[in-house]
């Protein structure tokens, strides 16, 4: 299997991709291929310094958008695999907090997958091939640096980001193949940890050799990525043709931003607080120190999201999306989230795929006059159902997908005050920040003093649900807190029931009522307990078959 790129089109214009299957379960091609004719071989890229630039941005290509395989012979087609929009779909599906209206995330939102279903293949796959991807890239641009292609400062950036995507990558397959960190301290089997490039006969069987490790061995990885990329990543990126690249790009903020997240999964509060410090300055109003950046926070949470190429000081890292180069109609962010209604009626002519849940819409702790209620939610207009307005392109689904905003920074750093119990006054504020810029009337505002202990944390927890909504955020919350006794989502750990919108009656406008727990009853989608299999996801069979090394999830 040779090194080989070819030229895609799309947001990031004429970038490339590896052309060669990344992960060992769904190989695809043989280590005899011979070179396609209208790909560049390894040695055509890594000798030109423009070449190799595409070559790095084709990783990024690879993470916006992967393939989606039905595995039911019909072909595969482009969908935002991992991280264009399926992982904010699909974590959000894992969760209790939204509803299948449509059917189209059934085996996931359900709990009745199996190691042949299509989207549990799909993550797997794809985040292992922009890991191979990533992989292959390290290996080319060390070979271009000791020949003098490109500089040892420029060598240090790409490997930063390629560096950070990888870790990025492995921490979403472990968050959905393993168990959490807080279980056993990272004792856990993990996930196979792949820092080396697969491209090679020799490399293949290095591959299949590579066990599946432990969660903390994972975890020491990323984070050593992830020091190695906030070494060496600059502060904001200026690249020729590239759209809002500070963003779209890694930069040192994005990741610290990760490291702080993985320490929060980690539970290693002092950690947590110890890279959020490095983002945050202020003590009242929050941003970040010049030296890394210039981060706040919108005004409101519709200022957030503007939609289409447009950032703002909120966005720390997203993942580009365009009308040329996007997830498609069936995957696209605004189309899985968005009202289905025509916008004469009100809606932008979406999908909506994926509904608010009653399960928060009527939650004691989301208020009636919330803007995130009352400005960024809906009813849909065609489907008996409330959906999110944070995503508003479904004309050519060009909304980014985000993936770090500075308002997950400050919410970290509340909870691992908060865990800490160092500064409850601070951790009060930070959520205060994030909040009050929703809830507006005095009433329903948490006064200084108000909260402490454990009725702050559980505050700062209820905030994640309302605020990430439709971000993709919920099933690490679920992941991590299960093993908690205190902030477990249910009792003894595990996911939460759900309601069904695809079954007659589970979800109606008249089930939606703010602060109405009474209507919180009769989810036909049985809460999973945290011992059960079904709690994880089981390792692709492909995968299984191909790769000796890797055990199975038990259960399956």
């Amino acid at each position: 299997m040779k090194n080989i790129l070819s030229f895609l089109v799309g947001s990031r214009q004429r970038a490339l991709t590896i052309a060669f299957g990344a992960t060992l379960g769904l190989g695809a091609c043989e280590v005899t291929d011979l070179q396609p004719k209208n790909v560049l071989s390894e040695t055509a890229v890594y000798n030109d310094p423009a070449r190799v630039a595409l070559a790095v941005a084709g990783v990024y290509n690879s993470a916006q958008s992967g393939f989606y395989d039905p595995l039911n012979g019909s072909g595969l087609v482009v969908r935002g695999y991992p991280f264009g929009a399926a992982t904010n779909a699909l974590d959000d599906a894992r969760g209790e907090d939204v509803s299948d209206m449509a059917g189209f995330f059934s085996l996931v939102f359900a709990n009745t997958f199996t190691s042949s279903s299509p989207n549990v293949v799909n993550i797997w796959s794809n985040a292992y091939a922009v890991i191979n991807q990533a992989n292959v890239t390290i290996e080319g641009i060390k070979q271009a640096q000791a020949a003098g292609v490109i500089t040892a400062a420029d060598e240090l950036i790409y490997e930063g980001e390629l560096r950070f995507l990888r870790a990025l990558a492995h921490h979403e397959l472990v968050m959905h193949f393993s168990r959490p960190f807080t279980d056993g301290n990272g004792s856990a089997i993990g996930v196979p940890y792949r820092d080396f490039a697969v491209n090679t006969p020799a490399s293949v069987a290095q591959a299949r050799a590579l066990a599946r490790g432990t969660v903390a061995d994972d975890y020491t990885k990323m984070l050593a990525d992830l020091d190695f990329a906030e070494t060496n990543l600059p502060v904001t990126r200026s690249i020729s043709g590239a759209v809002a690249p500070s963003v779209t790009r890694a930069t040192k903020a994005a990741a610290v931003a990760l490291k702080q997240r993985i320490r929060l999964h980690q539970a290693n509060w002092a950690a947590a607080v110890t890279e959020g410090n490095k983002l945050i300055s202020g003590t009242t109003t929050f941003t970040s120190p010049t030296s890394i950046g210039t981060y706040s926070l919108m005004p409101t949470q519709r200022a957030a999201f503007p939609g289409g190429a447009t950032t703002t000081a909120e966005n720390v890292f997203s993942v580009e999306n365009s009308a040329a180069d996007n997830p498609g109609v069936n995957g696209a962010l605004a189309n899985v989230y968005g009202s289905s209604a025509a916008p004469a009626n009100g809606g932008i002519n979406g999908r909506a795929l994926l509904a608010v849940s009653p399960n928060l819409y009527n939650a004691s702790f989301f208020t009636c006059n919330d803007l995130r209620r009352t400005v960024m939610m809906q009813p849909d207009g065609v489907r008996p159902c409330y959906v999110i307005k944070k995503y508003t392109d479904a004309a050519t689904s060009s909304d980014f997908a985000p993936i770090i905003r500075y308002a997950e920074v400050l919410l970290n750093q509340a909870e691992a005050l908060a865990r800490t119990g160092t500064n409850d006054a601070l951790a009060l504020r930070l959520l205060n920040a994030v909040r009050n810029r929703s809830v507006t009337t005095d009433g329903d505002q948490y006064a200084a003093g108000s909260l402490t202990g454990t009725s702050l944390v559980r505050a700062i927890l209820n905030e994640r649900r309302i605020e990430f909504i439709g971000e993709g955020k919920r099933w690490g919350d679920i992941s991590r807190l299960s093993p908690d006794a205190t902030y477990s989502p249910v009792s003894g750990g595990g996911i939460p029931a759900k309601f069904n919108g695809t079954v007659g009656g589970q979800v109606t406008l008249a089930r939606y009522a703010c602060g109405n727990t009474s209507l919180l009853t009769g989810q036909l989608v049985s809460p999973v307990v945290y011992t059960s299999s079904l709690f994880l996801w089981p390792i692709p069979q492909l995968e299984i078959a191909n790769n000796p090394s890797v055990t199975q999830n038990p259960g399956y």
